[in-house]
């Protein structure tokens, strides 16, 4: 059966053409990645000196940041939300896993609120894990229960996780 040998070397290599098409493009990526990269840095570090950081420290800041543009908006945010100093700012949003929650924290709290002490707001909300449940929480609490912010803030970073409904799997017993 010569027709059978025949028939299994003319099959088709589907393989091929997608490492022709990959091999052209990598090239295309690693050289506009270096750029759209940099374009990060240079629009945080100016950000930065526009909103009143001096440029050593903008530069220092943009240039650790693993997100530089999400530490850009989180400082200019909060600067435009809270009467804090840039740095204070700057030093919040550096320190906090989450950015953009601790803008959207400090925004929500001052919008929602009259807020007396918005240095205190932002530590809140920089301590808090979870930050925009934070500023629900405070917001809600401080409305329906008439609480004063500062208040507020001391309930909702007490309150913890509470699990409920926890089947146990050790029972103590006497």
């Amino acid at each position: 059966m010569v027709h059978f040998l025949a028939s299994a070397t003319r099959r088709p290599c589907s393989a091929l053409p997608f490492a022709l098409i990959a091999g052209l493009a990598a090239p295309m990526v690693v050289i506009s990645a270096p750029r759209a990269i940099a374009n990060d840095f240079e629009s945080c570090t100016s950000g930065l000196i526009e909103a009143g950081i001096a440029a050593v420290a903008a530069a220092g800041a943009c240039g650790a940041a693993l997100h530089p543009a999400d530490l850009s908006s989180c400082t200019v945010d909060v600067l435009g939300a809270a009467e804090v100093d840039a740095d204070q700012a700057l030093v919040a949003c550096q320190s906090d896993r989450r950015p953009k929650e601790l803008a959207t924290c400090v925004g929500d709290i001052h919008q929602g609120l009259e807020v007396a002490n918005s240095t205190a707001v932002l530590n809140n909300c920089r301590r808090s894990v979870l930050p925009v449940r934070f500023s629900d929480c405070v917001v809600g609490v401080a409305a329906a229960a008439d609480l004063a912010v500062a208040d507020s803030m001391t309930e909702c970073l007490a309150a913890g996780y509470r699990p409920e409904d926890v089947a146990p799997t050790f029972i103590f017993s006497r």
